[in-house]
């Protein structure tokens, strides 16, 4: 609980920050949270996908899947399902 306490002030003191160098800090939050939920929508898709036919390959929806997601987007979503390909695979 401290943890996310912590994680959400250093949060807010970035964004009062960013406001206060004149910068449209919704625009970036926005865009965050946009590619966080679609990044979450498109591993659960592919993990529906391959799991019906027959694989054993799958992400976890999880923090750091969506923080990969927030912040790389689309590629953020490719490394996680290269990184769980490579330890799930690959002895």
């Amino acid at each position: 609980m401290e943890n996310t306490i912590i994680i959400v002030l250093v949060l807010a003191g970035i964004c009062v920050f960013l406001l206060w160098v004149g910068v449209d800090a919704w625009k970036y939050i926005l865009n965050f949270m946009v590619r966080c939920l679609s990044g979450l929508v498109i591993i659960y898709v592919v993990n529906c996908a391959i799991q019906y036919y027959g694989g054993n390959l799958a992400v976890k929806i999880n923090e750091i899947a969506m923080g990969f997601s927030g912040i790389l987007g689309i590629w953020g979503v490719i490394f996680l399902y290269a990184l769980q390909y490579y330890f799930t695979i690959v002895p």
